[in-house]
């Protein structure tokens, strides 16, 4: 063996480099502590054939006595970006490839990074070590702007006999065709974990490329000076939308899965989301699906319309599973109407598609049509309070449609409204299971702006209107409900006409009220065994105290001349029922005693 290398045979050798320039070849040794590094070098002479032969020579002994596992093996040349030649690189690689093949056994290596000629001529080394062992491959081919066939690195899911391992390419200049190359590898999730493609250049933006590729992928922060893709083949992400449509490009695959008892058994195994990613996958597996009818079983379904047209939603599904998303962020039109007509469209056919085997209690249904982003652009006119107005209602036209076409009303326990009226209401509570439905709570368009806080963002006064509950009242679902809370205009309609005394909670405004509403109210409460808290606002009253006094009898206390407190004892349990009267306020509530 050549002096220019330092035996070190007493301990075993950890990382193996070898780096290769123009001029020279060095190898760079790592050892576990206390020896730890040690190189050698051989210069370029005008015996090339020496040169070379010298440096093989060791090379050869040092992975011929390597019995235990390195961690890395390096094969890396630099200096080549400008005068890149192929015959300058070809030797070096050939040489370490008789090095590896005189091994008796496989050299076991947990880190392969090569530079090479081209891809079947890296595959040759990376044949020739352990499969069981290898962990990660890194192809470079970042000095020099050729074409390199991505896909001979494919014989690795033959090769690894079943293990999972990272993949790196790096490239000089990303093309589209190396995209199509990569799918190939995404298909096979056995054998690859991450696949990371590393590039200098590319003649498309990050956007682009997802656009090509049509898959999930993470790439670089702005900014950045390392460019690159990142696919994880993680399990959580083997159902992605993409990934499905691609592993399914198949006929065969395709078929097998449109097959319903096939397809019965892969649903059992599947969440909530990766049955909807399948649906999407193909027409045929969409109508297998479909076919089924896969029950549903979310816990909270909100849409979010702050935007005009971008509104977005938020679905849970218990367990602390849940996702939102925004709709038309790859929509492009000059007409925004056209924009918004299709970003409701999308919000709409996602909410029938996600609901419509939906047979549990949904715990929280909720809509919010505030377009406060759109409006805070700038001082919003009536006109374009008046333009929103409209698309509220053509969405719960619409929403409508879908509720009254279900087979079996939706099962709802809290519906919850911002920045809607009672004749929106009207367009979804008739439509929701009674039986389930336990709480309705609405916010008006005027007190949601004034709860959001901006200033900017006033309702005008022309456009309020009374809250008319004389409709609403009377259906099924307002009976079986058992917390109401409105906050809006005034109501108009009466009390005693309002059937609000099953309710075991309530906060609401009212227009007028009198000595006889009152009376109404405190003896049905007094009988009521689900009773908890009521508040009434009132905007104006035609109470008479001496009236009202010989109503309901004296108060128990009287505060200020507009403040009274009165207390009666239940008549189903041992609490009272404690009456306050304000000046713009009735509250009832239950005390356990009655307070001096």
């Amino acid at each position: 063996m050549s002096q220019n290398y330092p035996r070190m045979s007493s301990s075993p050798i950890t990382s193996i480099g070898v780096l290769y320039t123009e001029k020279s070849l060095k190898c760079e040794l790592y050892f576990n502590d206390p020896y730890g590094k040690q190189s050698f070098e051989y210069k370029e002479t005008r015996k090339r054939n020496d040169f070379l032969k010298n440096f093989v020579g060791d090379l050869e002994e040092i992975i011929n006595n390597q019995k235990s596992l390195v961690d890395s093996l390096k094969i890396k040349y630099s200096g080549l970006e400008e005068n890149y030649k192929k015959e300058k690189l070809d030797p070096v690689i050939n040489q370490i490839f008789k090095c590896l093949e005189s091994r008796k056994e496989r050299l076991q290596v947990k880190r392969l990074l090569i530079d090479a000629v081209d891809m079947s001529q890296a595959m040759t080394v990376v044949k020739l070590l352990d499969p069981l062992v290898l962990k990660k491959v890194e192809f470079g081919f970042e000095n020099r702007d050729e074409e390199i066939d991505l896909e001979d690195a494919l014989a690795l899911v033959d090769w690894n006999e079943g293990q999972r391992m990272k993949l790196v390419f790096k490239l000089h200049t990303m093309r589209p065709e190396y995209l199509e190359s990569v799918k190939k590898f995404l298909l096979h999730r056995t054998t690859f974990t991450e696949i990371f493609v590393y590039y200098k250049n590319c003649v498309h933006d990050n956007v682009s490329l997802k656009t090509i590729i049509d898959l999930s992928m993470q790439h670089e922060t702005p900014g950045s000076t390392e460019k690159f893709i990142k696919f994880r083949l993680s399990h959580r992400r083997l159902l992605s939308t993409g990934l499905v449509k691609l592993t399914l490009s198949n006929d065969l695959s395709a078929k097998v899965l449109g097959n319903p008892l096939i397809m019965k058994r892969v649903i059992r195994s599947l969440g909530f989301w990766n049955v909807q990613r399948l649906r999407k996958t193909s027409r045929g597996i969409r109508d297998c699906v479909d076919f089924l009818k896969p029950v549903t079983h979310i816990d909270e379904y909100t849409v979010y319309f702050s935007s005009d047209i971008h509104p977005s939603a938020y679905i849970e599904t218990g367990c602390y599973s849940s996702r939102s998303w925004l709709y038309g962020k790859h929509e492009t039109s000059e007409d925004r109407n056209e924009l918004c007509q299709k970003a409701q469209d999308q919000v709409l056919n996602d909410f029938d598609v996600n609901l419509r085997y939906q047979n549990t209690c949904l715990e929280e249904l909720k809509f919010i049509f505030s377009y406060i982003d759109t409006l805070q652009k700038e001082e919003p006119s009536i006109e374009k309070f008046e333009r929103v107005n409209q698309l509220t209602i053509q969405f719960l036209e619409k929403l409508k449609e879908i509720l009254s076409a279900r087979s079996q009303l939706l099962k709802v326990k809290v519906l919850e409204l911002l920045c809607c009226t009672d004749d929106n209401l009207m367009k979804i509570l008739p439509y929701l299971d009674p039986k389930c439905l336990k709480k309705i709570e609405l916010i008006d368009p005027r007190a949601e702006y004034e709860r959001l806080g901006d200033d900017r963002v006033k309702y005008p006064e022309s456009m309020l209107k009374p809250f008319v509950l004389d409709e609403i009242c009377q259906l099924e679902q307002w009976k079986s409900a058992t917390e109401l809370e409105i906050r809006s205009q005034p109501i108009s309609t009466s009390i005693q006409k309002m059937n609000i005394t099953h309710f075991s909670k309530i906060w609401i405004e009212v227009d007028t009220i009198s000595s006889e509403d009152v009376l109404y109210l405190k003896e049905h409460l007094l009988l009521s065994t689900s009773f908890q808290r009521f508040i009434i606002d009132f905007k104006n009253t035609t109470i008479d105290y001496e009236t009202l006094h010989g109503l309901i009898g004296p108060p128990h206390r009287i505060f200020t001349e507009t403040s009274r407190i009165w207390f009666f004892q239940m008549e189903v349990n041992n609490q009272f029922l404690e009456v306050t009267l304000d000046r713009r306020w009735l509250d009832f509530d239950l005390a356990d005693y009655i307070r001096q």
